[in-house]
Parts: structure tokens; sequence; C-alpha cells
């Protein structure tokens, strides 16, 4: 009866373990998503006669939120932001970006990447 208690007591503590990382992965999923669109408003926002976007970096209760801009334009030669030339007017200016979410919790390692290409 003993050997029953404890497998169940073992099946409900796996259980518990399982949901636990259900919610956080489902949670850094809907953080990635937020951060991406927060990149894309702070792109649509910004005015490039000051320099390009390089990196965001935000922070939520139990993620970390890193945001990197990778940039395609005819003219790399005046920013310190990350940039390959091309010779294409359509897409002059397009950003590659990066969106990396990282747990905070040692115990939960969870880190999610999202990458889109955006024109400003």
């Amino acid at each position: 009866m003993a050997i029953v208690g404890i497998a169940i007591m073992q099946f409900s503590a796996s259980s518990t373990k399982h949901t636990t990382r259900s919610f956080m992965d489902t949670r850094a999923e809907l953080v990635a998503r937020s951060a991406t669109e927060f990149a894309i408003m702070a792109m649509q926002g910004h005015d490039y006669a000051n320099g390009k976007i390089n990196e965001i970096n935000l922070t939520y209760p139990l993620f970390k939120v890193n945001i990197k801009f990778h940039y395609f334009s005819t003219d790399c030669t005046t920013t310190t932001a990350h940039c390959s030339k091309i010779d294409t007017a359509d897409t002059n200016m397009s950003s590659l970006i990066y969106v990396i979410v990282t747990s905070k919790n040692p115990a939960f390692h969870i880190r999610k990447v999202y990458t889109t290409i955006q024109n400003p």
C-alpha cells in the first residue's frame, strides 16, 4: 500500500512540474511576441536622421529580453549599428530583428528566439 502512495506522490510531483514548465514556456512565447511588436513599433517611430537602433534590452518579471537589429542599407558607413551593404533601393533600410527571451529563473532554463524582417 505504501508503494502505491509513493507512486501517486511521484506522479503528482512530476505532473505539477510539467504544468509549471508548460506555463513558463507559454508565457515566454507571449513575451517574445510582445517584444517583437515593441521592436517593430520602436523601429517605425524612430528618427533615422539621428542614427539606427542597434539594440533594445527589456526586463519582465520572469524574463530578460534582448532585441538586436541588423540593417540592410545602401550606405553602412555612417552607422555603428550592425549593417550589410546592399545595392537595391527596394530593401534599403530593411532590418532583420532578433528577439531573444531568456528566463531569469535557473530552475526553468527557457530561451525563445524570434526572427523577423521589417521595413521602417
